[in-house]
């Protein structure tokens, strides 16, 4: 197991125990960042607190160090964004060693950064940061054009309320703050018109301002639903071709009339083909079948007009087969080639589908088969 899947992967035990103390540390040193507000407390309860700031320091300088080790551009997650978060958690208690707190108290607040380590831990955060830069280019449009219509705003209601209430709105720049809160609809009640031509411009500003949330919304929205769409497709790439069940499987007999008997009588079985005189094809179930072969029969390949089925070691259990998707049958044969497993046949069915054949470590054989014994092909 590599450090570098315990440190950036939670695939494993040892990097879900990992992210698990980190995250731990996180929520810890968010509530004791908060306590230390409180005034008065006890000696015992400041030296609890001092102890918890100094475990969770090396606990995140010792996280930021491992990241960067293992990091495949150290530069790049130096000044990532992450990289960034992890340094300024540990910076300012660094920086405080023997300096005055006082001078370096706004340094000290820093500390409140780290919640944002957080969102390296969360899907959820991670999709919304990716949506962020997916509709980056609009929110920014629509950002000058919130900050163009504040501005006309405030220059409204001066015009309209100045005469009136030259004390609330003295200027053009003490409108702004009518203006934020009016087109935001937060409305504190401060500051408000009283003029009719002031009431009737605040009322198109307040539908403006309904657009101002409505429209961003939206736009993250409807990226987010994207975002996770991708995340979907992504996860099922990379399971890749799956297995449809097994539905063949073999077996040696010594005498096949017998063993047809009792897998018929026993079992419920019918026959699916056969029998001939060195094997028989039973049905198990839906697209499932069990192939029993007169023991000895296939200890040399079979040769067929449309292909050679494997020998087998003229004992136990003959071969497995697998059912897999005709259209995934060429990535089944990409996965071969990549995990070095050689293809010993490939069997084209006069009934329809195709049938890859090659040996698991121990020998056996194993079939990948896109359809059943009655030749219908899986979709």
């Amino acid at each position: 197991m590599s450090l570098k899947r315990i440190v950036e992967e939670t695939d494993t035990l040892a990097g879900r125990l990992f992210d698990g103390v980190v995250i731990g540390l996180i929520l810890l040193t968010i509530v004791a960042f908060s306590l230390e507000t409180i005034p008065d407390l006890s000696p015992e309860v400041l030296q609890a607190l001092q102890w918890v700031e100094l475990v969770s320091v090396l606990v995140f300088t010792l996280e930021y160090v491992l990241r960067l080790v293992v990091a495949d551009r150290k530069l790049g997650f130096v000044f990532s964004f992450f990289g960034l978060v992890d340094l300024l958690a540990i910076l300012p208690f660094y920086i405080s060693l023997g300096v005055d707190l006082r001078s370096v108290r706004a340094v000290r607040l820093l500390r409140v950064v780290r919640v944002l380590k957080l969102a390296r831990y969360s899907d959820a955060m991670s999709r919304f940061g990716r949506t962020a830069t997916m509709v980056r280019g609009e929110l920014f449009v629509f950002l000058g054009a919130a900050v163009v219509l504040i501005y006309l705003s405030a220059v409204g209601i001066y015009y309209f309320e100045n005469d009136a209430q030259p004390e609330k709105f003295t200027s053009i720049t003490d409108s702004l703050w009518w203006a934020i809160v009016t087109l935001t609809t937060v409305g504190y009640g401060d500051a408000y018109p009283i003029t009719t031509g002031g009431r009737l411009f605040t009322f198109l500003v307040l539908m403006a301002g309904l657009g101002i949330v409505a429209v961003p919304t939206g736009l993250i929205a409807s990226a987010l639903v994207k975002v996770r769409e991708q995340d979907l497709a992504a996860a099922q790439e990379m399971v890749g071709p799956r297995v449809k069940g097994v539905i063949e499987t073999s077996l040696y007999v010594t005498d096949l009339e017998a063993s047809v008997t009792f897998y018929r009588d026993v079992l419920g079985f019918t026959v699916a083909r056969g029998p001939t005189d060195r094997m028989v094809a039973l049905n198990i179930g839906q697209d499932q079948v069990l192939l029993l072969f007169k023991r000895g029969a296939s200890q040399e390949p079979t040769v067929l007009p449309f292909g050679t089925i494997p020998a087998h070691d003229g004992s136990g259990r003959l071969h497995v087969a697998f059912g897999i998707k005709a259209a995934e049958l060429d990535d089944w044969e990409r996965r071969l080639r990549d995990a070095r497993v050689g293809v010993e046949s490939v069997v084209v069915w006069p009934e329809g589908g195709r049938s890859l054949y090659f040996r698991d470590p121990d020998g056996h054989a194993v079939e990948l088969k896109t359809s059943t014994w009655a030749g219908r092909v899986f979709h």
